[in-house]
């Protein structure tokens, strides 16, 4: 199980990135926000650690 949220957390990561790219604006950023938040749950239940952590 911890596979499948490591998984999960690391393509909301791209996901969020992704968004940056190709859209504009305030919108993107928001959306980017909140996959990171979504990644950051994921990347929790999977015992790994955080994003901030690995900066």
């Amino acid at each position: 199980m911890c596979l499948i949220y490591a998984f999960l957390a690391i393509r909301m990561i791209r996901l969020a990135r992704s968004d940056l790219r190709y859209r504009n604006g305030d919108e993107a950023f928001e959306r980017s926000r909140d996959r990171v938040r979504q990644a950051e749950v994921l990347a929790d239940r999977a015992d790994l650690p955080s994003l901030a952590a690995m900066r």
